[in-house]
């Protein structure tokens, strides 16, 4: 049944409508308060608001992605200009699948702690039959307990897609951090691949490209049972451009569903091209927004609503408006592939 939401135009006064203060749900959908709340819906909104340390090496200069512990609210803000509609598709995703807010993890300092805050809330939707949609923070407490809770729930194996421009592959284990600099954005690809119903032979990068990376990229995500063919860099999207990148994204998409039990979608918004990525340029030669959609939706396509995992969005300026609505669309067509499984 279709649900009710609020304008953006209009004041949110309704509390079951805010997370905290003026602060409101994403799209204006109801605020679960507690696993109770959870009942009856199929989609559940979570936010992580956990930022990284600045690096040392940019100790004295700018972090691009600084204040990402306030992304959550801005993008639910952001959310209130949108619907559910998507003409191109004659389709209204809330039409048809009930969206709740679960509101904001407890992040504190103890990293421990964090990540089992993170884990729990994620099985508590999981466990309602809903699909968690996460956004941080930066990667790691936004990402790692995120797919820790879905592979511990699947039937089998999960598949990964992440888009990201970068490795985030350094070798090395959470535990063994400095905890007053955790080096979760460097690391966290490299580490979800030893969660327990991850498997690494379901691993698959799109975007990857650029000299922040280095030579033994490829190697460090081998080694941990990555297949080089599933390592999707500027080169590959090209060839997939000449070749046509619809049928590239659908053959992709059914190749990463086909076998799994779950499929779990991280996205980094590094990974777009510049031309889309105006608020937050990092590399050329990438996907562009439409392309990153599209390849989402069809994933979504080809998982349904008993393979999708979920949807992780991680690294997002608080700021950036213009990927917000990116991701936003992100956001919409991976539910509006889930619906159009069997249409």
């Amino acid at each position: 049944m279709p649900q009710g939401r609020t304008p953006e135009h209009q004041t949110i006064s309704d509390e079951s409508l805010r997370i905290y203060g003026g602060t409101p749900t994403l799209y204006g959908a109801p605020l679960a308060q507690g696993p109770q709340g959870l009942r009856g819906a199929d989609v559940a909104f979570l936010g992580v608001p956990w930022q990284a340390p600045s690096p040392q090496s940019w100790l004295g200069g700018v972090m691009p992605n600084y204040d990402t512990l306030l992304t959550p609210s801005t993008f639910r803000q952001s959310s209130l200009v949108h619907r559910g509609y998507l003409p191109e598709l004659d389709l209204d995703v809330f039409a048809y699948l009930k969206l709740v807010d679960y509101g904001n993890v407890d992040v504190v300092q103890d990293m421990k702690q964090t990540l089992a805050n993170v884990e729990k809330q994620v099985k508590e939707i999981i466990d309602a039959r809903c699909i968690p949609i996460t956004i941080g923070g930066n990667a790691g407490p936004s990402t790692y307990p995120v797919l820790k809770a879905v592979a511990e729930r699947a039937n089998g194996p999960t598949a990964v897609l992440n888009f990201d421009a970068h490795h985030d592959n350094q070798r090395g284990e959470w535990e063994q951090d400095d905890p007053r600099q955790p080096r979760w954005g460097s690391t966290w690809s490299r580490r979800i691949l030893g969660l327990t119903g991850v498997d690494p032979a379901r691993y698959y990068h799109v975007g990857l490209r650029g000299p922040i990376n280095d030579r033994e990229t490829f190697v460090r995500f081998t080694e941990r049972g990555v297949k080089r063919e599933h390592i999707y860099t500027s080169r590959e999207l090209k060839q997939a451009r000449r070749e046509g990148y619809e049928r590239w994204a659908d053959e992709l998409a059914g190749r990463i569903a086909g076998g799994a039990s779950k499929v779990w979608i991280g996205v980094d918004p590094d990974v777009l091209d510049i031309g889309s990525n105006p608020d937050f340029a990092v590399d050329p030669f990438g996907p562009t927004a439409d392309e990153v959609i599209e390849l989402v939706y069809r994933v979504g396509v080809a998982a349904g609503r008993e393979k999708f995992g979920g949807l992780a969005f991680m690294a997002l300026p608080h700021n950036a408006r213009a990927i917000h609505f990116i991701c936003l669309y992100i956001l919409l067509y991976a539910l509006a592939g889930i619906l159009s499984h069997k249409r």
